[in-house]
């Protein structure tokens, strides 16, 4: 009789787990809990707690300790598993998010380079030469190139001010 009582107020200790947890996941994992615990009580506290019509309340005291105590077996394995669960979720996400800017990234790549492609040929290797990673700066640039470095900082204004000019020629 005792654990019959309790299994036949199931759904409601299932909606008011659901409520403490504001979660249906996380509710149904504690009431889950609950009958656990309920299993391993003495029979005849189950009894009293039913005839003296305290068994609900003793109910919620559990799935309350449960869910908010941290020294609760529940705490301990559920909630900091969905905190980390969630908290993967965010990094799985911002991979994500990289990975599409990566992709991002390499597309406006392609681009720029059809641009230049289409440059004349000092243009093109004054440009690639310069935001090639070299490092350079225009005065050690000149003085390796043998150029001025007049010349070197209007090629590379040129290209650029080319570049913004038909960047969005390339769209579609």
């Amino acid at each position: 009789m005792s654990f019959k009582r309790y299994e036949g107020k199931y759904q409601f200790y299932r909606s008011v787990a659901i409520g403490l947890a504001k979660s249906v996941e996380v509710g149904e994992e504690l009431v889950q809990e609950l009958f656990l615990i309920l299993l391993k009580k003495d029979k005849e506290l189950l009894d009293r707690l039913d005839k003296e019509d305290k068994a609900e309340a003793y109910c919620i005291q559990i799935m309350k300790f449960q869910l908010y105590s941290k020294r609760s077996n529940f705490y301990k394995s559920e909630l900091r598993w969905n905190k980390n669960r969630s908290e993967n979720k965010v990094v799985d996400y911002l991979e994500e998010e990289q990975t599409e800017l990566d992709f991002m990234h390499l597309v406006e790549m392609e681009k720029v380079e059809l641009i230049i492609k289409r440059l004349p040929f000092f243009e093109r290797e004054v440009f690639k030469v310069y935001f090639g990673g070299s490092g350079l700066s225009f005065t050690k640039f000149a003085e390796q190139s043998g150029i001025s470095r007049k010349i070197l900082y209007n090629t590379i204004e040129k290209v650029k001010a080319h570049i913004k000019e038909h960047y969005n020629d390339l769209e579609g």
